[in-house]
C-alpha cells in the first residue's frame, strides 16, 4: 500500500520520523534536505530513481537476451550492483544516508542490514526479491517529487503523427531547458523549492532546508494551491468582477 492510502504511515512521513519497513525489519531515515545537498543532489536523485524505476534500466539489459528474461527484476539489480562499480558505489552512498544505524552489506541475493550487538554485527533485516517493491514504495512515496507541472504536461501520443509533434514538442522544451541553464547555471529542484517558499512566504530559507523531501513536497504543492485559491476568492469578493468563467480551485 502506498504512504498516501495509509494514514499512519502518512503521518509518520510527514513528521520525518523514520519509516518502518516491515517487511524486511528496517527503519528508513529521511534526510533533511541540508543533507541531501551536502550528499549531492544529482546522486540522490539518480539513486533513487534507479531503485524505484528499475523497469527503465532492467528492459535495456533484458532486450533481446531470452535468457535473462526469467531473472526477477531485483536479481538484475544485485547483478549490476555488484559488476558495477560506479551504480555499487552510488546505492552505497544512497544507504549510508536513509540507513545511517545500519551496517550494510550487500550480497549476491540480498541487502542485509546489521547492527552491533554483544561486540558483533549481527544481520537484523534483509530486502530480498520478495520485499524489495516493499522497499520501493517507501522511496518513491517519501523521496520523489509527485507534483504535477501544469506549464509543461505529458504527451501520450496515441497515433504516428501525434509521435512526431509530440517528439518535436519535447525537443523544444529541451533546448529552452539547454538555453536557461547556460544563462542560469545548473538547476536544483530542492534549493528552488526552498527559494521560492522563502520569498512567498516571507520565511527564513533555512527553515526550509531543514524539511525532508516530503514536507518540502507537500508545502510547496499546498503553497501554489493556497495561492490560488486566495486569489479566486479574492477576485469573487470585488464588485462587478464575474467568476463564472473562472475553474473554482479546491478548497
Amino acid at each position: 500500500m502506498s504512504i498516501q492510502g495509509d494514514k499512519t504511515k502518512l503521518g509518520l512521513v510527514l513528521s520525518g520520523q523514520p519509516l518502518p519497513l516491515e517487511s524486511a525489519n528496517i527503519f528508513v531515515t529521511q534526510p533533511k534536505i541540508k543533507d541531501i545537498v551536502l550528499f549531492g543532489e544529482n546522486d540522490f536523485l539518480s539513486a533513487v530513481q534507479m531503485l524505484t524505476k528499475m523497469e527503465d534500466f532492467v528492459d535495456m539489459i533484458k532486450k533481446g537476451n531470452i535468457e535473462l528474461e526469467i531473472i526477477s527484476d531485483f536479481q538484475l539489480l544485485m547483478t549490476m550492483i555488484n559488476q558495477d562499480e560506479t551504480v555499487k558505489s552510488l546505492i552505497l552512498n544512497l544507504f549510508t544516508l536513509i540507513f545511517p544505524d545500519y551496517k550494510v552489506n550487500i550480497t549476491e541475493n540480498s541487502i542485509d542490514f546489521l547492527l552491533e550487538q554483544d561486540d558483533m554485527n549481527k544481520i537484523v533485516g534483509r530486502i530480498h526479491s520478495f520485499n524489495f517493491e516493499d522497499f520501493q514504495i517507501i522511496l518513491n512515496d517519501a523521496f520523489l517529487p509527485h507534483i504535477e507541472n501544469e506549464r509543461e504536461p505529458d504527451y501520450n501520443p496515441v497515433n504516428d503523427m501525434a509521435k512526431k509533434i509530440a517528439d518535436k514538442i519535447k525537443a523544444g522544451r529541451e533546448k529552452v531547458h539547454a538555453m536557461q541553464a547556460q544563462v542560469e547555471g545548473p538547476r536544483s529542484i530542492f534549493c528552488d523549492q526552498c527559494s521560492t517558499l522563502a520569498v512567498g512566504m516571507q520565511m527564513d530559507i533555512n527553515i526550509f532546508f531543514n524539511y525532508t523531501p516530503f514536507q518540502l513536497y507537500d508545502i510547496y504543492r499546498r503553497y501554489f494551491e493556497k495561492t490560488k485559491s486566495d486569489f479566486y476568492t479574492r477576485v469573487s469578493t470585488m464588485p462587478f468582477m464575474d467568476v463564472s468563467k473562472m475553474e473554482e480551485p479546491l478548497d
